[in-house]
């Protein structure tokens, strides 16, 4: 009898074990989709646990609030951007080379559906304890774009910080305009970026190519 009853204690155990990160998935999925669509105050955890298909207390065991479920669901977007961008400029030297290939994979990634557009709301905009944590979630992965641009021959009248700024703002928005089955594919909407952003090259470095 004592084994059968250890037995029965040990099987949701088990179960949890093997359903625990699937249901994890599930419920940051589901958190993603309702940020990007209702935004962080529009979004209940009744309204997540719905969409994720889970009793709202089950979804505290996985996260203790829903501050730090959207902690996660940003910190693993950037974490996606941030490894497709330095897979896409490993290996290149050149600078404009670089920031053109940067541009495209962070369009790849963006547009292409692998993150939520939860993280294009500035962190600012949230009033919640422990804003600062996203702050600087967001600046970790801004920097490789302020490298980049730090190494680029630019005109001496451009600023770099609103440089990288429009920039990335140029990027982001362009999940408000993209269609899929519109004219332009995904890469060709990063080249265009790149291709407006060279207006920023310096005069010299441009007269040194055509020699």
């Amino acid at each position: 009898m004592a084994r059968r009853i250890a037995a029965k204690g040990r099987a949701p155990k088990v179960k949890k074990a093997r359903k625990g990160p699937d249901r994890r998935k599930q419920i940051i999925a589901a958190a993603s989709e309702l940020f990007a669509s209702k935004g962080f105050e529009g979004t209940s955890i009744r309204d997540i646990a719905a969409a994720s298909g889970v009793l709202s207390g089950s979804l505290y065991y996985h996260f203790p609030s829903k501050e730090d479920l959207l902690f996660t669901v940003h910190q693993e977007s950037l974490t996606a951007m941030r490894q497709q961008v330095e897979a896409a400029i490993a290996g290149i030297s050149e600078p404009w080379q670089r920031l053109e290939e940067a541009i495209v994979a962070h369009c790849h990634v963006l547009l292409g559906g692998s993150v939520t557009r939860a993280i294009l709301m500035p962190p600012r905009y949230y009033t919640f304890p422990g804003v600062k944590k996203l702050v600087r979630q967001r600046d970790e992965y801004e920097q490789i774009f302020a490298g980049l641009i730090d190494d680029l021959p630019l005109s001496s009248r451009c600023d770099r910080h609103a440089f990288r700024l429009a920039l990335l703002g140029a990027m982001n928005w362009t999940v408000f305009w993209f269609e899929s089955s519109g004219r332009l594919k995904i890469e060709e909407v990063g080249r265009q970026i790149a291709l407006m952003v060279r207006g920023a090259e310096s005069s010299h470095s441009k007269g040194k190519k055509r020699s």
